[in-house]
């Protein structure tokens, strides 16, 4: 007796037996980049998708993001745009299907910052001058040579003269300032080779941006070293430095100590050089940051106030 199989049961198990094998779900993501990236350059990040057993699994879009875009932005391509020297690594992140991918990147290179100088508010000389910052952070252990850094933007800022090194370490700060020149809005660049290799750097000046002045200040001597300054920072004010002018000599080189942290007034100090006696006209010059400071984020204005004080005599 012949069996007979319908057709219809046939057409069904053909179907059962052809059905696809699901694609490998996303295990795992890996991020394909430098550990350093340079300000300025070009860069575009890749990420890969991996299976459990570490196969590459094409098909995949991802979703891009960074900790800290203000020092290193990535776009929906993975293109990064370096703008800042970094305090502390940033995290770029890769995310698709519910898993991500991370790449840890520090940043080196020449940073500009431009900004304001409060020129002896509340003197006849009172103006609103222009200022700039480099920092540059090298790749090597050294910086080589005197290095030149030459400023263009909308206000005649080539005559600032910054240079770049030399230096024992890979980490060099210099900045100018010039009350004499009007502060323009827009976009200033910074160019410097330094040690064959050129760095570039932009950033956008605020005009409107300004550090107010050290108010009530005054300067006082017991004798020839040691000294008490009393008076009020003002607020955004991060570190200071005090210079004293021979009033009896004008071709006295003048006394400028070290920039430093703002401390709580009043407060005393003793000079590692003792005054002549005589008569000396004191500033105060409040900065919005710690310029040596590298350990910390430097904000987007570099700003400046200059603040005479009353003579003192050392006697």
């Amino acid at each position: 007796m012949k069996t007979f199989i319908p057709i219809l049961g046939l057409s069904l198990l053909l179907a059962a037996c052809s059905t696809p094998t699901p694609p490998p779900t996303t295990a795992s993501i890996s991020i394909d980049g430098p550990a350093t990236l340079k300000i300025g350059e070009d860069k575009t990040l890749t990420a890969s998708a991996k299976s459990n057993s570490g196969a590459v699994l094409s098909g995949h879009a991802f979703t891009w993001t960074s900790s800290a875009p203000n020092v290193v932005d990535v776009d929906a391509s993975g293109k990064l745009t370096v703008k800042r020297l970094s305090a502390s690594p940033v995290t770029l992140t890769a995310t698709d299907n519910g898993k991500s991918g991370t790449l840890s990147v520090t940043t080196y290179g020449l940073e500009l910052t431009m900004g304001t100088i409060n020129y002896l508010p509340g003197t006849t000389d009172a103006r609103i001058g222009t200022a700039a910052l480099v920092k540059f952070r090298g790749p090597g252990n050294s910086i080589g040579r005197t290095n030149a850094v030459q400023l263009t933007g909308p206000a005649d800022v080539n005559v600032f003269n910054l240079e770049i090194g030399p230096f024992t370490t890979n980490e060099y700060y210099s900045f100018n300032y010039a009350g004499s020149i009007k502060p323009v809005s827009g976009s200033y660049s910074a160019t410097a080779t330094i040690d064959g290799v050129t760095y570039t750097s932009s950033n956008i000046l605020n005009s409107a941006s300004v550090l107010g002045a050290f108010k009530n200040g005054k300067i006082q001597f017991t004798n020839s070293k040691d000294y008490t300054i009393s008076g009020e920072f003002s607020s955004g004010t991060k570190s200071f430095r005090e210079s004293f002018y021979n009033t009896t000599d004008p071709t006295a080189d003048p006394i400028i100590f070290k920039i430093d942290a703002i401390p709580d007034l009043p407060v005393s100090y003793t000079s590692s050089v003792a005054l002549s006696k005589t008569t000396y006209s004191p500033y105060i010059d409040s900065f919005n940051l710690l310029p040596e400071d590298f350990a910390t984020l430097t904000p987007e204005a570099f700003n400046i106030s200059i603040t005479s004080l009353p003579d003192f005599a050392v006697n």
